[in-house]
């Protein structure tokens, strides 16, 4: 059956038509992934909810949002709610997006949020964990129960391979090639690049596949989700929450610091490779980074390392 032509969206149209065409945009003509979807539709709904009292029109259609009302928007965030800088950035940056494409879908004639200020974030150098703590946690998980088998190979595809969270839940067996030592990552945009895992990695996976194999026997193969590379007890593929608890709780075992989280080790991977000289247009290639700026932040990480390797090793380096 023939999908039904929508009509034109224009500038009597809703704000909620217009969210909704929008995440049906990104999900179907840009592949966002749903996580991502989740977040945008968050935001976005979070403003529709902002400007109903605000509006005299229950309709609230597209043309009663102005500028004024985005800046109240973003002072209610920051100065009512008192939500950090880089989530008010972060929701802006939201608006923008779907006013612009709005204004492409000819429903709007410009971007309400589009001179609106972003307030000042401060840009954190991303972290890492020193070589040694790292390797520590690849020691931490227990391997003489199935969950710590599973939990090593988790970490050291993060390590070893670089890569996100959403990236990892979503691994299928499929995308595991042993033999040439690399994984298909299904990125940002649902773009695919792959993903090394070294002999370290490949050694953890090969042991967890096969506690996987001896758990899948004694659970209901009707239940389970066979083609999930990372799985529970049941067999069910691991959530996201599930996968950030194990990492957090290992990393937790070696380090006293705070935000252990997945993207700790994607930061060390990153660092490290630096550290010991890798190009960085083959890390922002490894890391899947749409542009080389977003991985230059890891150069300056990399510096500062230089600076102490120098100051401590050289002989006029320190006071």
């Amino acid at each position: 059956m023939a999908d039904v032509p929508q009509s034109a969206l224009h500038a009597g149209s809703s704000l909620e038509e217009g969210i909704a065409r929008f995440l049906e945009y990104l999900h179907k003509e840009r592949n966002y992934a749903e996580y991502t979807l989740s977040s945008y539709r968050c935001d976005l709904q979070q403003f529709a909810r902002f400007l109903y009292p605000r509006v005299d029109n229950l309709q609230l259609p597209l043309r009663a949002v102005q500028r004024a009302q985005v800046r109240a928007f973003v002072a209610d965030l920051l100065e009512e709610r008192g939500l950090k800088a880089s989530t008010v950035a972060r929701k802006l940056a939201a608006l923008r997006s779907l006013f612009r494409y709005l204004c492409r879908e000819g429903a709007l004639v410009a971007n309400p949020a589009g001179a609106v200020a972003s307030p000042l974030v401060e840009r954190a150098l991303p972290r890492h964990l020193p070589v040694e703590q790292v390797a520590e946690a690849m020691e931490a998980p227990s391997t003489e129960r199935f969950s710590g088998v599973r939990d090593r190979a988790i970490l050291e595809v993060f390590y070893g391979g670089g890569i996100r969270l959403g990236e990892l839940v979503g691994l299928n067996l499929s995308a595991l090639d042993l033999v040439e030592g690399i994984i298909k990552v299904l990125g940002k945009g649902r773009k695919e690049r792959v993903a090394p895992i070294g002999a370290k990695a490949q050694e953890a996976l090969k042991a967890y596949l096969q506690r996987r194999a001896e758990i899948l026997l004694e659970c209901d193969m009707s239940q389970v989700e066979a083609g999930a590379l990372f799985l529970n007890g049941r067999g069910k593929r691991l959530s996201r929450r599930s996968v950030q608890r194990i990492v957090e709780r290992h990393l937790r075992a070696v380090s006293e610091d705070d935000s252990l989280s997945p993207h700790r080790l994607r930061h060390s991977f990153a660092a490290h490779l630096l550290d010991a000289g890798a190009d960085l247009v083959a890390v922002k290639e490894l890391l899947g980074h749409a542009t080389l700026a977003a991985t230059q932040s890891y150069t300056e990480v990399s510096l500062e390392h230089l600076q102490a390797v120098y100051a401590e090793a050289h002989p006029h380096g320190a006071d």
